[in-house]
């Protein structure tokens, strides 16, 4: 099983957040799960490093073409991924093989760029985990669901504040 965590990279500054993201990752870490970030830092890092911290895998996809791009360029980070796979596409460029890669994605907050991951993930119906109260984007989602009129994509869409909880049910989710 993969799982996108997606979310705020530069906006990323809530330190409740940053905890949340952490746990996500390490009861991700816990269910065997490989967990698949755009290979940046903020709360998808968070989630790496949760991961890392309960011997998990992570992979990172990163917009750089080379190892050199992604540090010198982009300034992301190298650490706390198993393997970071550079696909030489820019941002947002890699946010279509980051969701395609993955069974499903979880959302902590994000900007225009996690905006994105979201409408490729919802398009391709899969399994979307949202985190109420962690601002960004995820105040939005639901509204943005309704307006789409959706409805077998808006069932895939699940909603918890509770790091655990939200694992717990997108899992849940995959294997119906």
């Amino acid at each position: 099983m993969k799982i996108a965590v997606c979310g705020a990279s530069e906006s990323a500054n809530d330190e409740i957040t940053k905890k949340k993201a952490f746990e996500i990752g390490k009861a991700l870490a816990e269910n065997n799960v490989l967990v698949l970030t755009g290979a940046t830092y903020g709360y998808p890092q968070a989630a790496a490093k949760g991961a890392f911290s309960n011997n998990g895998k992570v992979m990172g996809i990163s917009p750089a073409k080379d190892e050199k791009e992604h540090i010198n360029k982009y300034k992301f980070p190298t650490d706390s991924h198993t393997q970071i796979e550079f696909t030489g596409l820019g941002i947002p460029g890699r946010n279509y093989p980051l969701v395609k890669e993955g069974d499903a994605i979880i959302i902590i907050s994000g900007q225009i760029g996690t905006l994105n991951e979201f409408t490729f993930a919802f398009h391709a119906n899969k399994i979307i985990g949202i985190l109420k109260g962690s601002g960004g984007i995820t105040e939005i989602i639901e509204k943005i669901a309704d307006i789409c009129n959706k409805t077998d994509e808006k069932e895939n869409i699940v909603y918890s504040e509770d790091p655990k909880e939200l694992v717990k049910l997108v899992i849940d989710k995959l294997k119906q």
